[in-house]
C-alpha cells in the first residue's frame, strides 16, 4: 500500500484537518496498538471502546492520518479525515485500491464450515505456479477483508480471500470490494441459523458469491451437498460450475480414502485420470476441502503432480484441529469456532485414535443457532457418546443439553461433567492422564482457548 492522503480524501469524500496531505500511507490499522509510522488509523465507535479516544496515542506513534466520524482536536501532524461513517469509508477505499490492481485475480471462499482450511489448501496449490496472497486468520468480514486488500502488493497474481457472513447481503458487499472471478462454497450447514432462520436462507446468502463474478466466472461447488446441487438446478446465469465430491457424478472425486491420526491419503479421479494425494491434516472431512483446492489447481492449469505436492505441504491454521503432544497427552486444539457440522467432524477425528487411549472432549457452546440450540447441543452429546469417550466435559449455557444427549446415547452419567463457562471448566484439566487424547472445541464466544492454555501450561497434575 502506498496511497497519498490527498488521494484517500478524494476517494472517501472526507473533510481533512490541517497537516501535510502529500504524505503517503503505507498501512491501515484499526487497533491503536498496531499503529506504526506511516499508518492510517480508522476510528470505530464500538460497544466497549471508542477509537476516537486513541487518536493522540496514534499520532504519537507516527500515524500520518486517521479516519474519524466527528470533529477532533489536532494531534501533531496527523491529518484527521472526517467522514459520515468510518466503516463505509474504509470499504470504499479498499474497493478503490482493489481496482488499481489490474493484474490481480481473486478466488473467494465461503461456506458454513471449512473456509479457513480450504483457503490454506487453495493457497498452497496456487503457490506452486503463481505469486499468491491469502487472507490471514479470521479477516473475512466487513472490516477484515478490506484490511487484507491493503496488504496486497503489485507482484501478487492471485488473492485467496475467505468470505464470512451472518446475514443476507454481507457476501455481496465483500464481493463488491474483492471482485472475485472464481468462487468456492464448502458446504451449506446450520451456522448462523439464529440470524437467517433456515438452510434455504443460508444457501441464498452463500450464493451471493456467484452473483457478480468477474471472468472467468467459475464456481467450484461441493457436489455432495444437496443444497448446492439444488441451487445449480435452479440456475446460475452466466456462471460455469465444476462439482467436486465423493459421489461418482462429480467431475472431480476422491476414492480409496484412508484416514489416521496423522492425516489422510486418497486418489483423485477426473476426466479419466488419477493421482495419489497424501494430506497432513486431521479428519476425513478435509479430503473434501482438498478436492476443492485440487479443482482450483486444475482450472488454473497447474500440473496435477504440483497440485498434490502443494496439498501435502499444508498444515492448516492455529486453533483448527491442530494436534500437539503436551505433558504426555495429545491435545487437539479446535477452539476457534464450532457449529453442529464441524462438531461432528471434530468428534469423528477424536474417534480415529486407538481404543487403548482414553478419549476426552471439552465441548463449549455452539452460538447463533437460535431456537434450535437445545436440540442441536443434545445431538452433539449423542454424537460424542458414539465416539467411546472416557470423559466428556460440556461447557456453557447448553452444557446440560449436551449431557442429556450423551446419557441418552448410553454414556455413563459419571463420565460427563458440566461447567457454566470456560473460566471454571479449567478445573477438569487436572483430571487428565498421560496417554489421553483431548479435543477442545467450541464457538469463539465460548472462550475454549482458556482450556487449551490451561493444558499447555501444564495444569495436568497426574501427567
Amino acid at each position: 500500500m502506498n496511497i497519498s492522503i490527498k488521494q484517500i480524501i478524494k476517494v472517501v469524500g472526507g473533510k481533512p484537518s490541517g497537516g501535510d496531505c502529500s504524505r503517503k500511507i503505507t498501512t491501515v490499522a484499526i487497533d491503536s496498538r498496531k499503529v506504526v509510522p506511516g499508518s492510517m488509523f480508522v476510528a470505530f465507535a464500538g460497544e466497549h471502546a471508542d477509537g476516537h479516544d486513541y487518536l493522540e496515542e496514534c499520532a504519537r506513534k507516527g500515524a500520518f492520518a486517521a479516519l474519524v466520524e466527528r470533529d477532533t482536536p489536532q494531534w501533531g501532524e496527523m491529518v484527521t479525515i472526517r467522514v459520515d461513517n468510518t466503516l463505509a469509508a474504509l470499504q470504499r477505499l479498499a474497493a478503490w485500491q482493489r481496482r488499481q490492481l489490474k493484474g490481480l485475480q481473486v478466488l473467494g471462499i465461503t461456506g458454513s464450515s471449512g473456509k479457513t482450511t480450504t483457503k490454506e489448501l487453495v493457497a498452497g496449490v496456487l503457490a506452486q505456479k503463481y505469486s499468491v496472497f491469502k487472507s490471514r486468520g479470521n479477516h473475512n468480514n466487513a472490516i477484515g477483508l478490506p484490511l487484507m486488500i491493503f496488504e496486497l502488493e503489485a507482484h501478487h497474481q492471485w488473492a485467496v480471500l475467505e468470505m464470512g457472513m451472518s446475514a443476507r447481503g454481507e457476501i455481496k458487499e465483500l464481493c463488491a470490494i474483492g471482485r472475485p472471478g472464481l468462487g468456492i462454497i464448502t458446504n451449506i450447514g446450520e451456522a448462523h441459523m439464529e440470524h437467517l432462520g433456515s438452510q434455504q436462507a443460508i444457501m441464498e446468502a452463500k450464493f451471493e458469491l456467484a452473483q457478480d463474478l468477474k471472468p472467468p466466472c467459475l464456481m467450484i461447488l461441493n457436489g455432495d451437498d444437496p443444497w448446492q446441487r439444488r441451487k445449480v438446478r435452479e440456475g446460475l446465469p452466466g456462471v460455469k460450475v465444476i462439482f467436486y465430491g465423493l459421489n461418482p457424478e462429480n467431475s472431480i472425486r476422491a476414492v480409496n480414502i484412508q484416514t489416521s491420526a496423522e492425516g489422510s491419503s486418497f486418489d483423485v479421479e477426473w476426466s479419466g485420470k488419477s493421482i495419489h494425494v497424501e494430506l497432513g491434516l486431521l479428519g476425513a472431512h478435509n479430503v473434501m476441502n482438498a478436492l476443492a483446492a485440487f479443482a482450483a489447481g486444475l482450472v488454473l492449469d497447474i500440473e496435477p503432480s504440483a497440485i498434490a505436492s502443494g496439498l501435502g505441504l499444508v498444515r492448516g491454521e492455529g486453533r483448527r484441529l491442530q494436534p500437539f503432544e503436551i505433558n504426555g497427552l495429545t491435545l487437539i486444539d479446535d477452539s476457534y469456532n464450532a457449529n453442529p457440522d464441524s462438531m461432528g467432524k471434530a468428534l469423528a477425528v477424536l474417534g480415529t485414535y486407538p481404543p487403548g487411549r482414553r478419549k476426552v472432549a471439552f465441548l463449549g457452546d455452539m452460538l447463533e443457532l437460535g431456537p434450535s440450540s437445545p436440540d442441536k447441543h443434545q445431538q452433539v452429546g449423542m454424537v460424542a457418546a458414539g465416539q467411546q469417550l472416557g470423559l466428556l466435559v460440556a461447557v456453557g449455557s447448553f452444557a446440560e443439553d449436551v449431557k442429556q444427549g450423551a446419557i441418552q446415547a448410553g454414556m455413563e452419567e459419571g463420565a460427563v461433567i458440566t461447567w457454566p463457562d470456560s473460566k471454571v471448566a479449567g478445573a477438569s484439566v487436572d483430571s487428565l492422564l498421560p496417554g489421553d487424547v483431548v479435543l477442545v472445541k467450541g464457538s469463539l464466544g465460548s472462550e475454549m482457548d482458556r482450556i487449551v492454555q490451561a493444558i499447555k501450561a501444564g495444569r495436568t497434575e497426574k501427567c
